[in-house]
């Protein structure tokens, strides 16, 4: 295909050709995602994950919404490692993020649901888990959650956060690395 150029200029690369962009389409390009690279963080993400480093993992996450901040799992994946540290506002930030981007996507709400309830957001963690239950309404995390922070809500004993319900590294337990997307 034959592409008229401004003198001196080429298109981006393709099979080969030079790089040379016209300043016009610079930051069109500029600011597409590069998939693959997002997805080498992604792997080196959920490698730290797993071997609980989870300060690391999340360097690593946020390189991947660096490259792609359209993927919902990046999001996803760091939730749950700002959750593991008990850093719930940027957590929820993160949840929040996913469900936007992706809010036809259960596993979402679970991690938006879980930051909201150890923010003792309980109605706001009740309605996300309810909606997270509208598209998978058997998830067991979601009927936990929507459990959990429903007794909270209504202050039954032993329930919210504190009463009994573990720690903020899973739903109320621990993250398995198998729980990353």
């Amino acid at each position: 295909v034959s592409v008229a150029r401004a003198p001196g200029t080429t298109f981006p690369r393709l099979l080969g050709q030079p790089s040379v962009l016209p300043a016009s389409l610079h930051f069109i390009f500029a600011s597409m995602p590069d998939k693959e690279k997002a997805a080498e963080y992604k792997a080196k993400g959920n490698t730290a994950f797993a071997a609980k480093d989870f300060e690391d993992a999340i360097q690593h996450f946020t390189a991947a919404i660096e490259h792609d901040n359209t993927d919902h799992v990046f999001f996803s994946n760091r939730s749950a490692c700002y959750a593991s540290l008990a850093e719930y506002d940027k957590a929820l930030e993160d949840g929040s993020e996913c469900v936007k981007l992706k809010p036809d996507w259960a596993k979402g709400y679970t991690r938006k649901g879980l930051a909201e309830y150890f923010l003792r957001k309980y109605d706001d963690a009740v309605d996300t888990y309810k909606a997270g239950l509208k598209l998978a309404p058997e998830d067991p995390t979601l009927k936990e959650g929507l459990q959990k922070a429903t007794d909270a809500k209504y202050e039954v004993p032993g329930a919210g956060v504190g009463g009994g319900s573990g720690g903020g590294g899973g739903l109320f337990g621990n993250f398995d690395a198998a729980s990353l997307a």
